[in-house]
């Protein structure tokens, strides 16, 4: 009678379980609405027609990123760097490594990203100053990573920072970054333009429902778990374990 009652408890279990994956799965595959295609679509629009120049966080709602200003230098940039009358101290066409470091002659190492142009002109005259007399120095970007570069991250399957080269769109962003994995969010990604938020439906660009972004400088995309899909994996990992000890009571 237990081993009975014992079986027909656990069925009801694997019956439940079967349900409620049955409902993730459903949420998963829900085409979008009416009103959400008119909302990713005004997203859209927003976005292709947002400034170019930054805006305040006051003046965006929701504003959750802010990108660096294009006085700072960063990572990849190019500088030119000028000892006056010191030829052998002076270097042009230094890139910016990816820790922030540039290499001169005489002094070696000097970290210059997030600083001004200013700000690193007075960082190596400080430094000459320990070998020469009163060093002018002057800087000189001649190219400015920032503004040819996106960033993928989150829910993708290689998440990084991408050069635009040419015209480059969101979906050609996505497709750099492999994609998104299996918990990704394609219903809603977040893109941050000039610090302002924006809501873009990966899946109604693919099928060609709204209009494919270009993307600009320091544009941002991240990409989310979907609730649903993560309930999703979760019954599917714990299920074989509400499964197996019905095995147990199969012959009877």
């Amino acid at each position: 009678m237990m081993k009975q009652s014992i079986k027909n408890t656990l069925q009801k279990v694997a019956v439940i379980t079967s349900v409620v994956l049955l409902s993730a799965c459903s949420s998963v595959s829900a085409p979008a609405t009416v009103a959400e295609k008119a909302a990713a679509a005004r997203s859209v629009n927003a976005l292709n027609s947002a400034p170019t120049t930054y805006t305040s966080p006051q003046a965006v709602s929701r504003v959750a990123y802010r990108p660096a200003t294009s006085t700072t230098i960063s990572p990849q940039d190019t500088l030119d760097i000028n000892v006056f009358k010191v030829p052998d101290l002076s270097s042009k066409s230094i890139k910016v490594e990816s820790n922030g470091t540039i290499s001169l002659p005489l002094v070696g190492s000097v970290r210059v990203a997030g600083l001004s142009i200013s700000q690193a002109e007075n960082t190596i005259t400080q430094r000459l100053k320990q070998y020469m007399q009163d060093p002018k120095v002057s800087v000189v970007r001649t190219d400015n990573a920032i503004s040819k570069r996106v960033t993928v991250e989150g829910e993708v399957r290689t998440p990084g920072v991408f050069p635009i080269k040419g015209n480059l769109s969101f979906l050609q962003a996505i497709a750099m970054a492999q994609g998104i994995t299996d918990l990704g969010n394609s219903k809603t990604v977040l893109f941050y333009r000039d610090g302002a938020q924006h809501n873009v439906s990966l899946d109604l660009v693919r099928t060609g429902q709204i209009p494919d972004p270009m993307l600009r400088g320091d544009d941002r995309i991240i990409v989310l778990k979907d609730p649903a899909k993560v309930r999703e994996k979760k019954i599917i990992d714990y299920l074989p374990a509400v499964m197996a000890p019905l095995s147990i009571f199969s012959g009877g």
